[in-house]
């Protein structure tokens, strides 16, 4: 990679099969390194693990222009014609654009049914954005949630009434029932591809979902469960994908669907290497818009503003194409809004168990506005409202007695660096704090005030907190919220079989969508962690499923 890097003059080259996560490690300091030379980052920003860089190959756009303009960074076109099209250069039952978890699954699922399949994927490397997540797995009713939780008796039903609310009514319930009704048996499925679940926990409340249809269902497999671990789930479905005659394109972007404008189908791509054939259908398993500034300014105001901040994690090849593709055959979009938010650095609030420490989180006014130890996207979710509210950044407090509790991502030590770099304030006072971050002084006072005098009592009638409900004492730190953003929510409609509708719920013949680039199964914020794996996995399976009955 280095000889490459050297060649090319760049750190955009391909990672290594076999040793992705290594490759993904060692390009990103190559690239903070030259953006660090050439003054585009800081010294603090180069020595921060949680900071990441755009990573991936040189076909990527630059987000944003000189002005600051959201730049669309997607090179979809409109249509082609079926007749204008003289020749393909191949032909299959099913191609598949994109080859991250849905369309890996999507493979495996229709070379099981007898249709050959082409991937066509635009990066260097397979995998997609799966690659970087912790490749959980939500799932209830199995025999290892039943082996490893209390929840012995837990039902399809009550994880999609989980879903349901915390979707606050804009899920389709058709696609959420049919996806908890079946992710048992993709767990199963899944360890048939060689995958080993080897725990099960649980995401934190949401305080206003009922506490009888929570339950653990996070299936962790070995070696799962951090970031990047992905991978591993990615190469046992590419394994077997090309065990089973699939065939993969690399850096072979499609450029555009083929359309028979007489029939009204979808009838195969243009992509860079030429024109392809799909007898049967093409799937869309293209992730949202995770770096297309231009549609997340007009769709989705909270992932704009990860943008903005270089908070978004996902592979940069993610720019929207697969939404602009079914636009361009009028597909309907839905679900927008959301994103997978976090903060990479504490971890605050991502699994139950690692109980949120004794703090709180405040506004510019110095006031608490939510339930500080809820699931971590819903918790992001308020806070990106009070930054736009005030334009002005929140604050995680706490205090000396915090980094007692067994779950603090602080210890003496690493507390003093993050001081030493600025991530971290601290002060002997409430109020002397207060000044030095900007917050209103009275406010912040008034909030530790009842703080305490709740926690005393281990309550918190007003947010609904659970856990860390202890007094503030000794000397007092401020830590900036900051977003770590795993992609946005939402994408072409689509019908439980997978099938994309247009934008009078139509069915449009040839064209199915499944994972992340289909939208209407989560609402404005992500539920938990292993929902979109459960998703995508789902998806994948039953849209190739139903092609396969064509």
């Amino acid at each position: 990679m280095q000889e490459k890097m050297l060649a090319a003059q760049s750190a955009d080259v391909d990672a290594v099969t076999g040793a992705t996560s290594s490759s993904i490690a060692f390009k990103q300091a190559a690239k903070k390194a030259v953006a660090l030379a050439q003054g585009e980052i800081s010294a603090q920003e180069a020595e921060d693990l949680n900071f990441k860089l755009a990573i991936d190959g040189p076909k990527v756009k630059a987000d944003f222009d000189a002005e600051g303009t959201p730049l669309n960074t997607s090179d979809i076109q409109a249509y082609v014609a079926a007749n204008a099209v003289d020749s393909y250069r191949a032909s299959y039952d099913l191609v598949v654009i994109g080859s991250g978890g849905a369309g890996l699954a999507a493979a495996v699922q229709a070379a099981q049914e007898g249709l050959s399949v082409l991937i066509l994927e635009k990066a260097g490397i397979p995998g997609g954005t799966t690659n970087f997540s912790g490749g959980v797995v939500q799932a209830s009713g199995t025999k290892y949630q039943k082996e490893m939780t209390k929840f012995t008796n837990d039902t399809a039903q009550n994880h999609a009434d989980y879903y349901l609310q915390a979707a606050e009514g804009l899920a389709d319930r058709d696609l959420v029932t049919d996806l908890t009704k079946h992710a048992g048996q993709n767990i199963t499925w899944l360890e048939e591809m060689g995958v080993k679940w080897i725990s099960v926990y649980g995401n934190n409340h949401v305080p206003y979902i009922a506490d009888k249809v929570h339950a653990d269902r996070i299936h962790v497999n070995s070696g799962g469960g951090a970031a990047t671990d992905g991978v591993l789930l990615t190469q046992a479905l590419l394994k077997n994908a090309l065990s089973l005659g699939v065939k993969v394109s690399y850096e072979n972007s499609v450029q555009a669907l083929i359309f028979d404008t007489e029939r009204k189908e979808v009838v195969g791509v243009k992509a860079d290497r030429g024109y392809y054939q799909a007898k049967k259908a093409v799937l869309i398993a293209t992730a949202s818009i995770d770096h297309n500034p231009a549609l997340a300014k007009d769709l989705s105001p909270q992932h704009y503003a990860d943008l903005k901040n270089k908070a978004c994690m996902s592979i940069s090849t993610d720019t929207g194409d697969g939404l602009i593709l079914g636009q361009s055959v009028n597909a309907a979009l839905c679900g927008l809004g959301g994103t997978i938010d976090f903060d990479g650095r504490t971890g605050n609030a991502t699994n139950n168990q690692m109980p949120t420490i004794p703090s709180f989180f405040v506004n510019a006014a110095g006031r608490r506005f939510v339930c500080e130890d809820a699931t971590y996207a819903y918790g992001f979710r308020e806070i990106f409202h009070e930054e736009s509210k005030f334009q002005k950044p929140t604050y995680m407090i706490f205090a000396d007695s915090s980094l007692k509790a067994p779950a603090s991502p602080w210890n003496a030590e690493s507390l003093a660096a993050d001081i030493k770099k600025g991530l971290v304030v601290s002060a002997d006072s409430i109020e002397a704090l207060a000044h030095k971050i900007g917050v209103d002084a009275r406010g912040l006072a008034k909030t530790l005030q009842d703080w305490n005098e709740l926690a005393v009592r281990h309550q918190d009638p007003e947010f609904g907190r659970q856990m860390g409900l202890e007094p503030l004492a000794g000397k007092y730190y401020a830590y900036q919220n900051r977003a770590s953003n795993l992609g946005s929510l939402g994408g072409l409609k689509i019908n439980v079989k997978g099938q994309v509708l247009d934008i009078h719920d139509q069915v449009i013949p040839g064209l199915y969508a499944a994972g992340l680039a289909a939208g209407g199964w989560m609402g404005t914020y992500y539920p938990g962690s292993g929902t979109a794996l459960a998703g995508i996995i789902h998806q994948g399976r039953r849209a190739a499923h139903s092609i396969a009955q064509i």
